[in-house]
């Protein structure tokens, strides 16, 4: 304490003492003599002799090179020594110091020993321009402090002031919870890691082998006022007023490992006491005692700013984990913990549930607090990449939370649901084959009866099915099948009719019932396409997506089907040959490998399963609906809007064919009216021949963008093998994807006649003349 109150005595004195006007040169530097205004600073002699025999030539030419030299080095010195002279002052018997030839140590939110330094000190240098109790590098010191006896544990490293202060760039709150360091299994972990590439450092010091820091150049015309307490700007006596690029500030793992562990300490309290007051406020909710009591203003700002600490906490937590300098093992810290999924869960959804369910005395609560998180979790989604799809979602959701209590401006609720189905599009982009993304889209469609059944059916179909849905579905073919179909013959009767029919076959009704839904809704399809025109090819899609949902029992866990294309999946996976009638070289591999109900159905049991699915209520219904709706919209020959619906049943026979377990279903299909169709849509072509025969993506398609109806199928189970790999890499926006443009027509009917012609590759159902550049049923085939 003694030598450091010294210290700092004399670098005041020297600070109020040294000169105003005089500029202070660095110790080791040369200034020309014969320049005005004390000359030019050099480095080095030979860079004094160059310049004076370019710049004073006329007092060096009569001289030979030795002596000039001699001469000038002898002015620079006796100039170098008055300047000297004038500016030393007595003070107490010592000579003032020089301040610039001080350095300043850098003093960080660590202390020496590697200690946590107080919450109170770390606020007040954050609010502070300046550090306010500043080291002083002088060498007396130094060698006093390195003769100390210190302990191998402690002993401090040496203070390089252009070390990075972690602290200082981190800008979120601060936690009221820092603990002192102790050893765990993160610094261990960090350590281990950085042992082969950290040079050991010698831990004998003498004050000998310490040398001063380098002190920077100064500019002769830079006052030396404006040099501060620290010197942060850098610059060459060669090139006056030219700055310099400052030296880098290097992050040590071990400021890193210190700082997380110090931060996950904090966090889990905050996060502890978050999760006792959310559980003590929903308990008192469920008791019902009084539920007119009303929670007191104070009360309710005291828990928002115990959730804010808390996702303060989090976001320095990933800020510090996932920092550019830390090691592999400090950034795999926060999916080991599940740090992600711990926020959403503690400080989100439990908070945000308690909010809802005080409604409206919370309404101003909670939209501050949506605000907030909606702000907080953009800045992660910015600067934490590594979580990318998390952050994504958790966007979504809030936009959905914000749509959810927004009842006076329906302007509002629809741009927060605009908001809110966006993120969800974007992570479905990003993982096509989770279901749960397409719930929640469904969530957003509740308008609209059809698009929402749509997404659910989507949802039960995926890879990765979310079986949640089946509930979400139940309560709207629920909804549909307790009303009278009058009641909604005012808005769409057609897709009432089409909802009613799979909510028979959902809830496994009798099949009087379905009939009667099955023909109310076909016998209005006709006509319903003839009106509503282009808008039939979104539809399309939608009731193709959901009538195929049914083969596969609504996602059901037992779904024969889906167990059979897993069982081909595997095989084919295992195959060292692709199958000889299709493209599959081109396709992308499949995602569902590692599915464990991959394993729930064996070669020896397909017989017996294809059986049992034949006669089953559901599938067989569904296969009726299904091709019965084919059959109708083939016979609009020469429609484009039905194309889409066409592609989707198409790409889906496709794939059943190539599967030798199930290639049987397609014996039911109705291949005259797809003969007919696929004739009068060649015809239309100028050049068949460039188009037949040829693989379903033909090599020059590879730059096309993919077709508006690709995103719709795709991430499902029977669509896997058929998207080439990299399809859907040469996406674009998502507001241009519906667009419906005179190229889009004509690649959506080139696919469809090559579906066509690969499905004649088969020799079994139909077949395509390459002479006369038709198509014409199979003997052996069977039309519906």
């Amino acid at each position: 304490m003694t030598s450091n109150v010294d210290s700092n005595s004399r670098w005041v004195t020297a600070l109020r003492t040294q000169p105003k006007t005089v500029d202070a040169l660095p110790q080791d530097a040369l200034s020309c003599p014969y320049c005005e205004n004390n000359g030019r600073i050099f480095q080095t002699l030979d860079q004094l002799y160059s310049h004076a025999k370019v710049e004073h030539a006329s007092l060096l030419d009569t001289m030979d090179p030795e002596t000039a030299r001699t001469q000038v080095q002898d002015a620079s010195l006796r100039m170098k020594g008055l300047r000297d002279q004038s500016s030393d002052a007595p003070a107490g018997g010592r000579s003032t110091p020089d301040i610039t030839g001080l350095s300043l140590e850098a003093r960080g939110r660590l202390s020496q020993f590697g200690k946590k330094e107080p919450a109170d000190s770390d606020l007040h240098v954050r609010r502070s321009k300046a550090s306010v109790h500043q080291k002083i590098y002088d060498e007396e010191e130094c060698a006093k402090e390195l003769r100390r006896p210190v302990t191998e544990r402690t002993r401090p490293k040496p203070s390089d002031p252009r070390l990075y202060d972690l602290k200082q760039h981190f800008k979120g709150a601060e936690s009221p919870y820092r603990t002192p360091e102790v050893a765990s299994e993160w610094s261990v972990e960090t350590n281990r890691s950085q042992t082969q590439s950290r040079t050991p450092q010698s831990t004998t010091y003498s004050p000998s082998a310490q040398q001063h820091p380098p002190r920077p150049a100064i500019s002769p015309t830079r006052p030396h006022s404006q040099l501060g307490l620290i010197e942060n700007q850098r610059y060459d006596a060669r090139y006056p007023g030219l700055l310099l690029q400052p030296d880098s500030r290097p992050t040590s793992q071990e400021q890193l490992a210190s700082e997380v562990k110090s931060i996950y300490a904090g966090l889990t309290m905050v996060e502890t006491k978050c999760i006792h007051v959310d559980r003590a406020q929903a308990a008192a909710l469920q008791d019902g005692s009084d539920p007119t009591s009303r929670l007191a203003s104070d009360h309710w700002q005291a828990l928002i700013a115990l959730h804010r600490t808390l996702l303060h906490e989090h976001h320095d937590f990933f800020l510090a984990s996932q920092h550019p300098s830390a090691s592999p093992a400090l950034r795999r810290l926060a999916a080991k913990y599940s740090m992600p999924a711990r926020m959403w869960k503690h400080h989100y959804t439990l908070f945000l549930e308690l909010l809802r369910r005080r409604l409206p005395e919370s309404i101003d609560y909670m939209l501050a607090f949506i605000y907030l998180a909606y702000q907080m979790m953009a800045l992660l989604y910015e600067t934490v990449p590594a979580f990318e799809d998390t952050w994504i979602e958790c966007l979504g959701d809030l936009g959905r939370y914000r749509m959810a209590i927004e009842d006076e401006n329906p302007r509002d609720r629809e741009t927060w649901a605009g908001v809110a189905r966006s993120w969800y599009s974007k992570a479905a982009d990003k993982n096509p084959s989770v279901g749960r993304l397409y719930h929640h889209l469904a969530i957003l469609a509740r308008l609209n009866a059809l698009r929402q059944l749509y997404y659910y059916a989507r949802s039960l179909t995926c890879v990765k099915p979310f079986p949640t849905a089946r509930e979400s579905i139940l309560a709207l073919l629920d909804s549909m099948l307790g009303r009278p179909a009058e009641s909604y013959s005012h808005d769409l009767p057609i897709d009432t009719n089409f909802i009613q029919a799979h909510g028979i076959l959902f809830g496994k009704h009798s099949a009087d019932r379905f009939e009667d839904a099955r023909f109310a809704f076909q016998s209005q399809l006709d006509n319903h396409i003839g009106r509503v025109t282009a808008k039939w090819k979104e539809q399309g899609v939608y009731i193709a997506v959901t009538n195929l949902a049914g083969l596969f029992n609504y996602g059901s866990d037992d779904s024969i089907l889906r167990q059979i294309l897993m069982l081909h999946d595997s095989q084919s996976a295992r195959s060292a040959n692709s199958p000889p009638h299709s493209d599959e070289d081109s396709r992308s591999p499949s995602p569902i490998e590692d599915d464990k109900l991959s394993q729930t159905l064996s070669d020896s049991e397909v017989p017996a399963q294809i059986e049992i699915l034949s006669s089953e209520f559901i599938f067989s219904r569904a296969y009726l609906l299904t091709m019965t709706t084919l059959t109708l919209v083939l016979r609009r020959i020469g429609d484009k809007n039905v194309l889409p619906h066409v592609h989707v049943l198409l790409a889906f026979l496709s794939t059943i064919a190539s599967t030798k377990y199930v290639a049987h279903f397609n014996d039911h299909a109705p291949w005259t009216e797809l003969v007919s169709f696929l004739n009068t849509l060649l015809k239309s072509e100028q050049q068949p021949k460039r188009i037949l025969p040829g693989p379903i993506f033909p090599a020059d398609q590879a730059d096309s963008l993919p077709l508006p109806e690709d995103y719709l199928i795709r991430g499902q189970i029977w669509s896997q093998w058929y998207f080439p790999e990299g399809w859907f890499k040469k996406e674009h926006d998502e507001e241009d994807r519906s667009l419906e443009l005179a190229s889009t027509m004509k690649l959506r009917t080139e696919r469809v006649l090559h579906l066509g012609y690969e499905l004649a590759t088969f020799d079994r159902w139909v077949s395509y003349d390459e002479q006369t550049h038709t198509f014409s049923v199979s003997d052996s085939s069977d039309s519906c």
